[in-house]
């Protein structure tokens, strides 16, 4: 765990989790939101899903075996899923998740690339650059601490920027080979 001064933000503490976690060689990073709706008993089903399965990214989801319920908020998660599986050909059920893991070649994507962030269209861009990315079903509790940054407007705004990252990702990323 790495504690900053001051809150930078969700994207700048991933960044420096991810560089901190190559300097240090680390084999696996965890992406785990502070507002206690993750349970950190799942971690390790998904370490167990990078070590076992040569998994890249592991993303601890709410809906792998369970049906999302009909809400506003599920419907702009449906949303962003369709794009991901229109984009990507991947079925990603909990793309909003923020309990995920990523292996040493997912780690060094965050490293090599300071745009990726921990949203769905850095999802889009690993599966497009040939990483495996899998789900891994998980309960959450609601948020225990603090408040959603989104408000009606602010998810407005971020459901049409994923939209158009998600699709210009799809025009612009080649597979590497």
């Amino acid at each position: 765990m790495i504690s900053l001064p001051i809150n930078f933000g969700l994207t700048s503490g991933i960044q420096v989790g991810m560089k901190y976690a190559k300097e240090n060689g680390y084999d696996i990073a965890i992406q785990f939101d502070g507002d206690g709706q993750h349970d950190a008993k799942y971690l390790k089903k998904l370490v167990k899903e990078i070590e076992k399965n040569n998994v890249d990214v592991a993303i601890g989801s709410r809906f792998v075996e369970k049906k999302k319920p009909f809400t506003a908020r599920m419907l702009g998660s449906r949303v962003i899923s369709f794009a991901i599986r229109l984009v990507a050909f991947k079925k990603i059920t909990d793309p909003t998740s923020g309990m995920r893991a990523y292996n040493k070649r997912a780690i060094d994507m965050f490293n090599s690339n300071a745009s990726l962030t921990p949203e769905p269209d850095t999802i889009v861009y690993m599966i497009k650059k040939g990483l495996n990315v899998k789900e891994v079903q998980v309960e959450m509790r609601d948020r225990e601490f603090g408040e959603s940054y989104l408000n009606a407007f602010k998810s407005i705004k971020y459901m049409m920027n994923m939209m158009l990252s998600i699709i210009f990702i799809r025009t612009f990323t080649r597979k590497e080979k």
